[in-house]
């Protein structure tokens, strides 16, 4: 797994999964590692809240006719979740407003702090902050963490074969005989877009066996 990402942080035993589904867990751990990676998903998969405060967010779930959030503000070193929720109304509810604005200044708090002169990570462990990864968070699995590894390669690396040959979306779409916004969704590492039609369209761009295998080697062993 590539280390060169920012962690995740988040109060130890005030947040928490919730059950998600396994097509849930994977499309949520897809989204949390694109943001560690630096990868800031826009409409409609992750949402603006200013409410909250400048560079805080809403990632949108949905699964088993449930609508999930998770709130989380974009630090410049770190992805700070600050709630997930069950998302029952169209406004985002005051008490999630409320409870993240709370954490966001507990958090700036222990950063911001001088009494503590030991370094941030250990004043956010010592405060109560847990700080992890995708895998942590969700509780996932090494395979299902794995998974989702292979899933961001190789869409990156499609949407960069992509642009070097020339194409567009909606080109690529036509000489995959499939749709512009599935094109979309593949590029941008969707759960829904199976990894044999990754691999099928990397081959269509003139990658090889061997060069897929080296690819996903070079990203594991990425420091």
């Amino acid at each position: 797994m590539r280390t060169d990402a920012k962690p995740l942080i988040w109060l130890h035993g005030e947040i928490k999964t919730p059950s998600f589904s396994a097509p849930g867990r994977s499309e949520a751990g897809t989204l949390l590692r694109r943001l560690q990676l630096g990868d800031h998903p826009g409409m409609p998969q992750s949402r603006a809240l200013p409410a909250i405060g400048a560079a805080c967010h809403e990632l949108r779930l949905h699964h088993s006719d449930f609508s999930w959030r998770i709130v989380y503000f974009l630090d410049h070193e770190a992805i700070v979740i600050l709630d997930v929720f069950a998302k029952q109304s169209r406004a985002t509810p005051i008490a999630v407003i409320e409870l993240s604005r709370l954490r966001l200044a507990a958090y700036r708090r222990v950063l911001d702090s001088k009494a503590m002169k030991s370094t941030t990570t250990k004043r956010l462990t010592r405060a109560g902050w847990r700080i992890g990864t995708a895998q942590d968070f969700l509780g996932l699995s090494t395979e299902a963490a794995a998974l989702i590894e292979i899933r961001i390669c190789l869409s990156g690396h499609l949407r960069q074969r992509r642009i070097v040959s020339g194409l567009s979306q909606s080109a690529f779409a036509l000489k995959m005989a499939s749709s512009q916004s599935r094109t979309e969704k593949m590029e941008t590492a969707d759960a829904a877009v199976p990894l044999d039609i990754l691999i099928r369209a990397l081959l269509a761009l003139g990658a090889d066996a061997a060069w897929i295998g080296k690819a996903l080697m070079d990203w594991d062993s990425h420091a």
